[in-house]
């Protein structure tokens, strides 16, 4: 058996290792976003084509395969139709760099290319009300620490509408709590954001952070915060803030 690497194989290798984090500066979180997708896709054309994977060509993934392939997420594995979308822009960009890496295959890329999007319908976006976020918060037991921790990281989402990957990945280095407390967020398109805090009264989680050096500073209050207030409530503190621009800047990948 030939164990030499096909074309796949080349322009899978350069799209990985070479073009998302080098040339478009994906963060880790899109590679490994797109990595996910072409496992299933793979997976998928594999065992349709009756074969292996290592023997799959750029030739077998076609617009058949890939329309077939977004039926069976929606139907076998009851993906949503958002999910199904963000396997096809995983898909999509992809076969961009095919075009430019493979320029014979152009005709193959462009019949991939014009596979469109699924509409779906929009969902309301809705937030809680104050006395919501105090039955949420009030819940959680602060006599112990993995209490303090929850209480911390539910209480730092409700004032700054950070996102859940943007507080797990919160570490020590984040957190200045000198002269002007702030804590630094890393979010979408490679970008981090820096929020400033304000102390709410004696014994505010920046005191608390000082003492125990962990997350309880999210009980502080918000003062510039860098997104503007999409799913919050007229009761946080992010509500109808705007973004700070000269705050935001890019992070390596």
């Amino acid at each position: 058996m030939n164990s030499k690497p096909n074309a796949l194989g080349r322009v899978l290798r350069g799209f990985f290792a070479d073009h998302l984090p080098r040339v478009r500066g994906s963060s880790p979180h899109t590679v490994l976003s797109y990595r996910d997708t072409f496992v299933l896709f793979l997976r998928f054309v594999a065992d349709w084509r009756k074969r292996s994977v290592n023997q799959l060509d750029l030739g077998d993934l076609g617009p058949s395969e890939v329309l077939a392939f977004l039926e069976q997420l929606e139907t076998s594995r009851h993906n949503l139709v958002a999910t199904r979308n963000v396997r096809l822009a995983a898909i999509h960009a992809f076969f961009r760099y095919c075009a430019t890496a493979d320029p014979t295959r152009v005709e193959h890329c462009q019949r991939v290319l014009a596979i469109p999007f699924k509409r779906t319908g929009s969902r309301p976006i809705q937030y809680f009300e104050y006395d919501e976020i105090q039955a949420v918060l009030a819940s959680v037991d602060r006599t112990t620490a993995d209490g303090r921790r929850d209480y911390a990281l539910l209480a730092t989402m409700f004032n700054t509408g950070a996102r859940v990957q943007e507080i797990v990945t919160l570490c020590v280095r984040d957190l200045h709590l000198d002269a002007l407390p702030q804590v630094r967020l890393y979010g979408k398109e490679c970008h981090s954001y820096c929020i400033f805090l304000r102390p709410r009264h004696e014994t505010t989680g920046t005191r608390a952070c000082r003492q125990a050096y962990d997350l309880a500073f999210s009980l502080a209050d918000i003062l510039p915060v860098v997104r503007t207030g999409i799913g919050l409530g007229p009761y946080t503190g992010a509500h109808r803030a705007s973004r700070v621009e000269p705050m935001s800047e890019p992070y390596p990948a």
